[in-house]
């Protein structure tokens, strides 16, 4: 399902707006820095990235359906759907909205509900996440695109970049992992939503800092020449690109497990 494929992957993209603010090397320009934003958007429309592409049925009621039920089965955002029936009005009344009269300038409704779910109920959840439940997350997606630099090094670059604009590219073995990189995500956010209130609070006095995003990857190995790949990854050859995913993602597991889960954290938290 096309939905899936933003809600991970974007990781590298969207970590290049921690490395914009403390540098920036030669030549980047700004086709990066948009790059990031773009990424960080994908992000909040994989909610309700089905395209409304029922819109042409005649039955209204039954497409609305339709669209929900996208929605429901979307990775995180259907969880939070299962938990709070205001959420999934919100998204049944902004899809009866962009039926009725669809955005023609702008963002549509749905994506904006998108948003607002994710950052009031799915960020706060990961940024709550224990170490070994986000480092368990990150440590699934290392192993998918360590598997994607073996047998297929354009896609692996790709998902670094946007995700996978369609799941059904990935073989067996590479949609089997996918799938648990996201299943893992989802234990995650369940861990996040569990924990304690002062364990949560105590953690949410740990949140990264751009500066301590670098120094964190520097600890674990990146070198000026990482960055300036990871900043330039658009225009990186694919083998490149994949690498630098592929070491961005395994860079938590290189840390003492507190720092790796901070880091952990911020990779599946940032928007």
């Amino acid at each position: 399902m096309e939905i899936w494929a933003t809600i991970v992957g974007i990781a590298v993209a969207v970590a290049v707006a921690a490395y914009l603010h403390v540098r920036k090397p030669a030549g980047m320009g700004r086709t990066m820095q948009l790059v990031a934003i773009a990424a960080a958007a994908a992000l909040s429309a994989a909610a309700t990235g089905f395209g409304l592409k029922y819109l042409e049925s005649r039955d209204n009621a039954s497409v609305v359906e339709q669209a929900l039920q996208v929605v429901r089965e979307a990775p995180l955002v259907g969880l939070v759907l299962k938990e709070n029936a205001t959420v999934e009005a919100r998204f049944r009344q902004a899809i009866e909205a962009e039926l009725k009269d669809p955005a023609k300038i702008g963002p549509q409704q749905t994506f904006i509900v998108g948003g607002e779910v994710r950052r009031d109920f799915i960020v706060p959840a990961l940024r709550n996440a224990d170490d070994a439940s986000a480092l368990g997350a990150i440590a699934a997606m290392h192993a998918f695109v360590k598997y994607l630099q073996g047998t297929n090094v354009v896609l692996c670059k790709e998902f670094g970049l946007v995700g996978i604009q369609q799941p059904n590219r990935l073989d067996g073995n590479g949609g089997a992992l996918f799938r648990r990189a996201l299943s893992a995500q989802e234990e995650a956010y369940l861990n996040g939503r569990a924990r304690p209130a002062a364990a949560a609070a105590a953690q949410q006095q740990q949140q990264i800092t751009s500066q301590e995003v670098i120094r964190l990857l520097t600890e674990a190995g990146f070198t000026t020449a990482d960055f300036n790949t990871l900043a330039a990854l658009a225009k990186a050859s694919d083998a490149d690109g994949c690498a630098i995913t592929v070491k961005l993602y395994g860079a938590p597991a290189l840390l003492p497990p507190q720092s790796g889960g901070i880091l952990a954290r911020y990779l599946l938290s940032i928007s």
